[in-house]
């Protein structure tokens, strides 16, 4: 592939991140695969270098010696020299999630790393599932964490939860609406003055 081949890996791509594994620890993972990729590549053929070598005349049955013209690889440029072509790849990664979190990650290479920027002035539509357990609270609110309280939970109920979801939802959406009328009165306001 050579630098031909980080030539063509550009762009963005998704990822899947299951519980428990750091996002970070992905980003590595997925750079040294890409880099075994790029490395792996089959080396073009060493250049060749004339040097004068020592040698005995041809033709003579003297133990005279004699310069001689000779063509030889360089081995300046050999991967056991030289080491890998390829060291380091520039990831960029979309949103960060957290260790216990699972889900899509968006990963960027080379000038797709400009793309990040841009998705994520997108303000895209992110789509969440929460998974709870009532009547337990824990000192970091993970199901990992350490028991800190334990109480019942009788009280809630279906129409009670629905309710208090509705209410965040709306909160949610009214916020939404008024960036949205904030965002439009800042460009007219910017073009009016323009």
């Amino acid at each position: 592939m050579g630098s031909s081949g980080l030539a063509r890996l550009q762009g963005l791509f998704a990822v899947y991140k299951p519980p428990g594994l750091k996002w970070l620890h992905l980003r590595e993972t997925v750079e040294l695969q890409l880099l075994k990729g790029l490395n792996a590549q089959q080396p073009p053929a060493p250049d060749q270098r004339v040097r004068f070598l020592l040698g005995p005349v041809e033709g003579s049955e003297e133990k005279k010696l004699t310069l001689r013209a000779t063509s030889v690889p360089s081995l300046t440029t050999h991967r056991l020299v030289r080491g890998p072509a390829f060291t380091n790849l520039k990831i960029g990664v979309g949103h960060r999630l957290d260790v216990q979190a699972s889900g899509v990650l968006v990963l960027a290479v080379g000038h797709g790393r400009s793309l990040l920027t841009d998705m994520y002035d997108a303000h895209l539509t992110k789509d969440y599932t929460v998974r709870g357990l009532l009547g337990k609270a824990t000192d970091n609110f993970c199901e990992d964490g350490r028991l800190i309280e334990k109480t019942t939970y009788d009280h809630v109920t279906r129409e009670r939860l629905d309710r208090i979801l509705a209410v965040i939802q709306g909160s949610h959406q009214k916020a939404l609406v008024i960036g949205a009328v904030y965002a439009r009165d800042a460009a007219a306001a910017e073009e009016a003055g323009a």
